[in-house]
């Protein structure tokens, strides 16, 4: 299972902390503090891959990636503006393995849609961001699971250009969507699911998304969730979408290795619409 005694930090304070701390001098040890905690989780899960006793080359790489992840970090201070910045690094960018790399790779994306939102709302005053959630059953097959979910985001998707189909999705002038992956809470099972930021005029129905997600799906997986994000927390609410794909502290190695030999190099974040390009 690991030692979940040295728990990296929380999904969204890491994320928050990666983009509103910027490069501040005086948040520098809190900075060194989450990548260290970071990296100690990544040696656990590279521990645990090793005793797997997999001798091939492709694993063979993946462990020296791991292994050197992080191992060095040149900062540096410019003092005259109060700035400490990461001037180089080794990254294995394996974000489904390694936590240091998740949270580089979640605190990119999220600076890089809060300013295209900024870009779009300052055109558009009137869009308003709704965070929508997608869910199915949970199943034994992550695969056959993720496929399912992933098929099923695609043909939604689709309705928005089908002629006479009813879609709430065309409320949304822009979307971006990411997948994560866990273990359902009362089932144990493994439960993929899809959360996105809707920009809309008007609120979409989550009653309405519910019935057209159901249709879609065809299995009864008709779970949505549809809330309005505060703009006085942005921040916070995009996080929901661009924390890590997987809960590295929540779940066992085994299962965090699973997730990556089932999931990796497909793609988990999709956009359209205004943050499209």
């Amino acid at each position: 299972m690991g030692n979940l005694n040295n728990k990296i930090p929380s999904l969204e304070t890491s994320l928050q902390a990666e983009t509103s701390e910027g490069t501040g001098s005086d948040t520098f040890g809190d900075r060194l503090k989450r990548y260290s905690k970071a990296r100690t989780k990544a040696l656990e899960i590279l521990t645990y891959i090793v005793d797997q006793d997999d001798e091939s080359p492709q694993h063979y790489r993946l462990v020296n990636a791991l292994r050197n992840c992080g191992n060095y970090l040149m900062f540096r201070d410019y003092y005259t503006v109060g700035e400490v910045r990461l001037a180089g690094a080794n990254f294995c960018k394996k974000h489904l393995l390694c936590p240091l790399c998740a949270i580089r790779r979640g605190a990119a994306h999220l600076r890089k849609y809060h300013e295209k939102y900024q870009e779009v709302v300052k055109d558009n005053p009137r869009l308003k961001p709704y965070l929508v959630t997608f869910t199915i059953k949970d199943g034994e097959n992550l695969d056959e699971r993720f496929k399912t979910l992933h098929k099923g985001i695609r043909a939604y998707h689709h309705r928005r250009h089908v002629k006479n189909a009813r879609c709430e999705a065309q409320r949304a002038h822009a979307a971006v969507w990411s997948y994560e992956i866990k273990r359902g809470s009362g089932s144990g099972l493994w439960h993929p699911h899809v959360h996105a930021i809707w920009l809309c005029e008007t609120p979409p129905s989550q009653l309405n998304i519910i019935d057209e997600w159901s249709t879609v799906i065809g299995d009864g997986s008709f779970m949505c969730d549809v809330r309005p994000i505060d703009t006085s927390d942005l921040i916070g609410g995009f996080c929901e979408v661009f924390k890590y794909a997987t809960k590295f502290s929540d779940q066992s190695l085994a299962d965090t290795w699973h997730t990556y030999q089932t999931i990796s190099g497909r793609r988990l974040i999709g956009s359209f619409g205004l943050f499209r390009g």
